[in-house]
């Protein structure tokens, strides 16, 4: 404050002497062109142009005013009789004294008025130009602390104070002085702009000022924190949508995983049921290749019900991040002879042959989980390549990678399902009609999620010569 009034008397010092300079040099021009014989008349258009050059060179309608009172009074005791005396002798004199006063008066008015005219035309361009670039700058800027930053940022350019930002919904305080200092604000001059969002108040901006703000500055400061609640606004609205799509899809892929569970476990018990009701109550009447025949029904069925009661449990793991992989190297020979014990029927159809490398290959795997993802692998050709496919399981060596590779030469992948055929819930449809009995859709993405956790990739594509092929590179080194 003491700052600003010592400028204030500073500028007034200023435009005193300049009014006292213009009246002296309006008086000694006047004396000049009166010696030349010029008449009063003219010798008084000096001390109007003396009072217009006051009017342009201060600001205020009083200095302009002063001036013209005093070239009245310089007129008065210079140029009227009696010479060098206030009085006037002359009424032709005074008409002509009255007339300038009034013409000067009503000149400065009008000059002063302009120049504040054009002074507010370039204040308000001046305003609306940065509106314009706080608005801009404000368009792109995502995330909460972004958007505060950048408001701190245009209120300390546009407006030349620092300030400290606080949002209801965190406890981090934002400012140009830093959180330490937010507590102390309280004690100086300080001017709270509430964050107003459409629904409720998201926090307060505190501007420290030293100085009694103007009324363009508190214009600015007001718009600038008004934009941030807008922004702010924006990334709300934005966040709750995200999290609306989030619960959506989460809904959508429990009610997914329900639905094909319970339509997976009832199939095969029903099964069960009723083989096993069959012999109970016909167990005299059937011979003994019946008996069998049903027993094996429901060792078939409940061996799919224990996968995909696995198989349930390993995503539910995964999506946990519970999943662990326990490498130890295990042969090739053996990982393939436990798988084919997994898949006892696809063995004694007779449609699957087997390839493995002369040599004995150690590849770093958990071989739980991995005879687990060749199960799955397997399961799937049988299911979906057709009833006379032949599926091949080969593993060799390529570089430092071993590869197994299941392959069939049935009806392939349709191509709309390559890209998406490891995501979870994908089954094959038969007419767009999803067919349940093939299965929830879970085991080629724990497939992937497997091979992934072992630093290996997996990729499916279609056979040139007909058929599907899953191809698996694991590396034969730990790394």
């Amino acid at each position: 404050m003491k700052n600003k009034s010592k400028k204030i008397k500073n500028i007034k010092l200023q435009y005193s002497l300049r009014v006292i300079a213009i009246c002296v040099i309006s008086m000694l021009l006047s004396i000049i062109i009166n010696e030349f014989g010029i008449g009063k008349e003219n010798t008084l258009m000096v001390f109007i142009v003396g009072v217009l050059a006051v009017t342009i060179v201060t600001r205020g309608y009083v200095y302009s005013a002063i001036a013209s009172i005093v070239s009245v009074l310089m007129f008065n005791y210079m140029f009227t009789n009696p010479v060098h005396s206030l009085k006037i002798s002359n009424t032709h004199d005074i008409i002509l004294m009255m007339f300038f006063l009034i013409a000067a008066l009503i000149s400065s008015n009008m000059t002063s008025k302009l120049q504040y005219q054009t002074e507010s035309s370039k204040r308000n361009e001046k305003t609306a130009k940065f509106l314009y670039e706080i608005t801009k700058g404000f368009l792109n800027v995502t995330g909460n602390e972004n958007i505060i930053l950048k408001g701190i940022k245009y209120i300390k350019e546009y407006a030349g104070y620092d300030c400290c930002v606080k949002l209801n919904s965190e406890e981090k305080v934002y400012g140009t002085l830093g959180s330490t200092e937010y507590s102390k604000v309280d004690e100086i001059n300080t001017m709270i702009v509430p964050i107003k969002g459409v629904a409720k108040q998201r926090g307060e901006v505190r501007i420290i000022i030293d100085d009694a703000l103007s009324q363009e500055k508190d214009m600015l400061i007001k718009a600038i924190v008004h934009q941030m609640a807008i922004i702010l606004d924006r990334e709300f609205i934005y966040e709750e949508r995200q999290k609306i799509k989030v619960d959506i899809e989460r809904e959508r892929l429990k009610s997914t995983l329900l639905r094909s569970i319970s339509h997976d476990i009832r199939t095969p018990l029903t099964s069960i049921k009723g083989a096993s009701e069959l012999i109970c109550d016909n167990y005299d009447n059937l011979d003994e290749d019946n008996i069998k025949k049903l027993a094996s029904d429901i060792f078939d069925e409940s061996t799919w019900l224990m996968k995909t009661v696995q198989n349930i449990l390993d995503m539910t793991r995964i999506n946990e991040g519970k999943l662990t992989v326990k490498k130890s190297y295990e042969a090739v020979d053996d990982i393939v002879n436990q798988t084919l014990s997994l898949v006892p029927r696809l063995h004694e159809t007779g449609r699957l042959c087997v390839k493995i490398p002369d040599d004995i290959v150690l590849v770093p795997v958990d071989g739980r989980l991995f005879v687990q993802v060749l199960v799955n692998l397997l399961d799937n050709e049988y299911k979906h390549a057709g009833e006379s496919a032949d599926i091949c399981l080969s593993v060799y060596v390529e570089d430092k990678f071993v590869i197994f590779e299941v392959s069939d030469n049935g009806i392939g992948i349709e191509p709309s399902m390559l890209n998406k055929i490891f995501d979870g819930f994908v089954t094959r449809q038969k007419n767009n009609i999803a067919d349940g009995s093939l299965g929830v859709g879970l085991g080629l993405s724990i497939c992937k999620e497997i091979v992934n956790a072992h630093g290996g990739k997996i990729i499916a594509h279609n056979l040139k010569a007909g058929g599907a092929s899953f191809k698996i590179e694991l590396p034969m080194e730990v790394e």
